[in-house]
């Protein structure tokens, strides 16, 4: 009698942990630092996150990380699954992972989610915000002519309530990236 081996997708199942390492190049090593831990090494480009909305999630906070920082998007993720506080320290050290993001128990994908939906919202916000900016100015410009003939104090009355408005925005997307970052550090003690 045959019998069908079930396969696993990657997220069907929650691990009791996930790190989360980018980086640009691949280590040799990784397997060494994590040794009995399961290690998933992805292309970012290629991957389907169709089956593991966690990574999904964090890719979408690295972005914001690197446009934050100036630096390049990362090529390469590298999940490393019931990782241990010992192989994150001996692979700190070399260098390669410079954006470390991890999720701990049902409780960290919880908030993971949570957080991520905060910043789904203040990004479709920001959008919004974008466009609406556009065609105020658009209409600024057009309403100093005649026959509207908008003067010019409410033209910089609008200008600044604007920008107050862009910058309210940003302080509250700032403060969600930096929570995100205080929360899901990788922990180097356990």
């Amino acid at each position: 009698m045959h019998t069908r081996t079930k396969k696993y997708k990657l997220g069907s199942t929650k691990p009791a942990s996930q790190l989360f390492l980018f980086s640009n190049q691949l280590s040799n090593r990784i397997d060494v630092d994590f040794g009995n831990s399961v290690i998933f090494e992805f292309e970012l480009s290629k991957y389907d996150y169709k089956y593991h909305e966690e990574a999904k999630q964090v890719v979408d906070f690295m972005k914001v990380y690197c446009r934050s920082h100036a630096i390049q998007q990362f090529k390469y993720m590298t999940v490393v699954v019931n990782y241990k506080a010992s192989g994150l320290t001996m692979n700190a050290l070399t260098g390669i992972y410079d954006y470390p993001i991890a999720v701990h128990g049902l409780e960290g994908y919880k908030q993971l989610a949570k957080i991520h939906t905060a910043f789904e919202i203040i990004e479709r916000r920001l959008s919004a915000f974008y466009d609406y900016n556009l065609c105020s100015l658009n209409y600024a410009k057009f309403a100093k002519n005649e026959p509207i003939n908008l003067p010019e104090r409410s033209v910089v009355s609008l200008k600044s309530q604007l920008k107050k408005t862009e910058k309210s925005i940003l302080k509250s997307m700032n403060n969600l990236i930096s929570a995100f970052h205080k929360k899901f550090q990788p922990s180097y003690h356990k």
